[in-house]
């Protein structure tokens, strides 16, 4: 799932910050500002939360040396302030007084535009992933996933078209926790394909041999049989269906 990284100032407390983070079981990594760039460098994350003192002038120097990843700033300043911030490079400013569930949305929706979808709701196939309850549905039917599964799949969802190496799968889902052998990663991504297959779409997630995992669109009337001769371009990640 998208993983955020929470910057702070030294010994700042961010307590209330975080607890909304957990409250809709979205990880995060707690990162002291001179030490950003460091993890962002080290770990993929879909968006930086910046929750420090002057957040223009971190902002602007974080622009000017590169930084892309989409900036939610949390600033107590009036709009006009927020303003600037949104000129300096920031994708959104709210105030720390903001409703939590507000404050989510705005994170969602941040990831959601960064990664060119319009909707909430994104579909592969047979397949639905929802954003907004963190739900996968096949077929109409709700898919039972553990946390990491959800993870894993959200990650293909968001960025299809890609084909993800496995430590990029375990370095994003796992942040700056000690991730799990590459292995695991296998036992997991078998396990999530057996729930995916046992609702109707066996074929969603697929490897490319000797590059990683993809997300394979099957069209919701091609048959099972189509499905397994089907195979992925290792170049583009586009299903290519024998016929």
């Amino acid at each position: 799932m998208m993983r955020v990284l929470v910057a702070t100032d030294p010994n700042a407390a961010c307590g209330a910050l975080t607890l909304r983070l957990s409250g809709a079981c979205i990880p995060f990594d707690i990162a002291a500002i001179d030490d950003v760039k460091a993890f962002l460098l080290a770990y993929d994350y879909d968006v930086l939360l910046l929750a420090i003192q002057d957040p223009a002038t971190r902002l602007a120097s974080l622009r000017r040396t590169g930084v892309e990843v989409p900036v939610l700033v949390v600033s107590p300043g009036e709009a006009a302030a927020r303003t600037t911030l949104l000129n300096l490079g920031a994708d959104d400013a709210v105030s720390p007084a903001c409703e939590a569930a507000e404050m989510i949305a705005r994170v969602r929706a941040i990831v959601r535009r960064n990664r060119g979808h319009a909707s909430m709701d994104l579909r592969a196939g047979a397949a639905e992933l929802r954003l907004g309850c963190m739900e996968v549905v096949v077929h109409g039917r709700a898919v039972a996933l553990t946390p990491k599964e959800y993870a894993i799949l959200e990650l293909l969802f968001l960025r299809r078209g890609v084909v993800h190496a496995k430590p990029a799968i375990v370095n994003h889902v796992y942040g700056a926790e000690e991730g799990p052998a590459l292995r695991t990663l296998d036992v997991i991504v078998c396990k999530l394909r057996k729930k995916l297959a046992a609702h109707g779409a066996p074929e969603l997630v697929a490897t490319v041999w000797g590059s990683g995992l993809t997300l394979r669109d099957v069209p919701e009337h091609v048959t099972a049989e189509a499905a397994n001769d089907a195979r992925v371009d290792a170049g583009t990640g586009h299903l290519l269906v024998a016929v």
